[in-house]
């Protein structure tokens, strides 16, 4: 069968571009730079993998349609390899080197945390796809996300964890900004007649999990809640739970929602719940396109084809934002912040006063097989 075709991903936001005129930037030939900033290698680099693809899509899109203005974009990635530290170097190039308009990411919300301070001081705008620390929240007024906050999870979790029964969680957390933000926001939010009975954290790198699930094993608890910063965290964890004999439920979050997992642990993974955001398909209404014209391109994603999605939604906006606001940190973080609803292939976007995104809800999904599909959706309260 013939995949289809690129161009009638063309949408007609993207279409206009060419045609509108800055509101107060001087009309140039100059390309607009943008900067992305995930994590290109290291356990996490399919989350950036997927995501910078999505980046690139849109960018390429947008550039066929005529540009921003007239003018063309051109994406910078760069390697934040998941770290504050190195995202943080990323950015410092981006801005003082590259001249960037504005950031794609972070991705980790250790990198966008480790951004944050250099975008803030530069006063340029970084809209990040998946970050969803509750510390994003108030990383700076020039920081946006597509993501929804883990404050967010954790009640979501809750929920799902009370009306399954489960009152004795177990809980290994990788000791993150993103695995701390759940776990924090799960121990906050469990309810009456729930706790974490076994509540352990790991430093990043850990590969050897077999002394705490010996431990695990002597403890009376309902289900595994499997708290790892990637995916290949997460196959590490589960495929030696397992292996101990270990056979009550698991339950992972977003680093789970990854169709690599289902290739490297597809027994130790069978019937894993991950909760997510909802999944896409080539039958979606709206996303089928996206989804179809990203697998003619990329083939299948490493981790998920809602990652890329963000990305590719949240760069879209950033520059359809930009024809009318022009690309000036101030004027376009106004303009995000003013913006009654972008509507989007993964639904209506807009941002509340901190910049945290709206519209965007959760999902439930399970391994069956070595597939992860969504199951139902969970609702925040």
């Amino acid at each position: 069968m013939q995949k289809p075709s690129l161009i009638p991903l063309l949408f007609s936001a993207s279409l206009l571009l060419a045609s509108c005129a800055p509101a107060e930037e001087p009309s140039t030939t100059e390309p607009i730079r943008i900067g992305y900033i995930g994590p290109l290698t290291g356990d996490a680099a399919s989350f950036g993998t997927d995501t910078v693809n999505g980046a690139r899509m849109a960018v390429e899109e947008i550039n066929a349609a005529g540009g921003v203005n007239g003018r063309q974009v051109s994406l910078i990635a760069e390697d934040g390899r998941c770290n504050g530290a190195d995202s943080a170097s990323a950015a410092q190039k981006l801005i003082g080197i590259d001249k960037v308009s504005a950031i794609i990411g972070g991705q980790c919300s250790s990198e966008t945390l480790g951004a944050a301070p250099i975008a803030e001081a530069g006063k340029v705008v970084m809209i990040s796809p998946v970050s969803s620390s509750p510390d994003v929240t108030h990383a700076g007024e020039f920081i946006f996300r597509v993501y929804p906050s883990d404050a967010l999870k954790g009640t979501a979790l809750a929920n799902y964890f009370a009306t399954s029964g489960f009152e004795k969680i177990a809980m290994i957390s990788e000791n993150t900004d993103f695995c701390m933000g759940i776990h924090d926001s799960v121990k906050a939010s469990l309810q009456a007649g729930a706790s974490l009975v076994f509540d352990e954290s790991v430093e990043p790198g850990t590969k050897d999990y077999r002394s705490l699930f010996a431990r695990l094993k002597e403890t009376d608890f309902d289900v595994f809640l499997v708290n790892g910063q990637s995916d290949s965290t997460v196959a590490a964890m589960v495929q030696q739970f397992r292996e101990l004999g270990l056979t009550q439920p698991i339950v992972g979050t977003d680093t789970a929602d990854s169709v690599t997992l289902g290739q490297i642990a597809k027994e130790a993974v069978e019937g894993l719940r991950a909760l997510s955001v909802p999944s896409l398909s080539k039958d979606d209404p709206k996303g089928g396109p996206f989804v179809m014209a990203y697998d003619e391109k990329y083939g299948t994603p490493q981790v998920g084809l809602f990652f890329a999605a963000l990305s590719y939604e949240a760069t879209r906006l950033l520059l359809t934002t930009m024809v009318d606001a022009g690309t000036e940190g101030p004027a376009l973080r106004d303009a995000l912040h003013a913006h009654t609803g972008y509507d989007s292939i993964i639904g209506t976007m807009t941002f509340d006063q901190n910049g945290d995104i709206a519209g965007i809800p959760f999902a439930l999904k399970e391994f069956k097989n070595g597939v992860l599909s969504e199951v139902e959706r969970i609702p925040l309260n």
